[in-house]
C-alpha cells in the first residue's frame, strides 16, 4: 500500500512552505513561472517529458477512479485502488530520480497474478473490441489507452533503463485492463 510521508515542511526551491496534517497548502505559487517542483527535489519545466508523462500516469489514476466510482463488484473496486495505489509508487519513483525505485518484482508479480486470474474468468474475443458495452468496460478501456500513452512516453523519456520494473509493469496493466 502506498503511504506518503511528509516533514514538517518541505522547500520548494523559492521559499520553505509549512505542512499541516489537517490542511496542507493547496497552491504554493511556486509554479507560476512554468516550472515545478519534484518531490525529490530540484525543478524541472512544465513541459519537460518527465512532467508530461507523470501527468499521463494521474490521468490513468483519475480514470481507474472514475471506474472504480462506478463499479459494482467490490473485488473489482479493490483491485482498481490497490492498481491507483502502485501507479502513485509508480509516479514517485520517477518523481525522485535520486533515490531507490519503490517498484519492483513483486508489484510485477501481482499484475502478473491479477492479469492470470481475470484472464482465466474472461472470455477473450477473437476480434477487436469496440469500447463501450459497459461504463465501467469503456473506463477501463480509456485508462488503458492512456497507460499505452505512459509506456510509450517512459520509452520515449529515456526512463526504461532506469525503471525497468515501471516499465513492465506499465505494459501489463494495459493487459490488465483489456481483460
Amino acid at each position: 500500500m502506498f503511504r506518503a510521508t511528509l516533514s514538517a515542511g518541505f522547500s520548494t526551491g523559492a521559499r520553505e512552505i509549512e505542512m499541516s496534517e489537517t490542511n496542507p497548502p493547496v497552491s504554493t505559487g511556486s509554479g507560476d513561472e512554468g516550472k515545478t517542483t519534484l518531490l525529490g527535489g530540484g525543478q524541472l519545466a512544465k513541459d519537460d517529458e518527465r512532467i508530461a508523462l507523470l501527468g499521463d500516469i494521474d490521468e490513468v489514476s483519475a480514470s481507474l477512479g472514475m471506474a472504480r466510482a462506478e463499479a459494482q463488484d467490490g473485488e473489482i473496486s479493490e483491485l482498481l485502488l490497490e492498481l491507483q495505489q502502485l501507479l502513485y509508487r509508480i509516479m514517485g519513483d520517477l518523481g525522485m530520480p535520486e533515490e531507490q525505485n519503490a517498484v519492483g518484482s513483486d508489484d510485477l508479480n501481482r499484475i502478473d497474478e491479477a492479469l492470470e486470474t481475470w484472464r482465466e474468468r474472461t472470455e477473450i474475443p477473437n476480434e477487436f473490441v469496440v469500447p463501450g458495452e459497459s461504463k465501467v468496460g469503456a473506463l477501463l478501456d480509456f485508462a488503458r489507452s492512456v497507460v499505452r500513452r505512459v509506456e510509450r512516453g517512459m520509452v520515449a523519456a529515456g526512463l526504461a533503463q532506469d525503471h525497468p520494473d515501471a516499465l513492465q509493469i506499465t505494459n501489463r496493466l494495459s493487459d490488465l485492463l483489456f481483460v
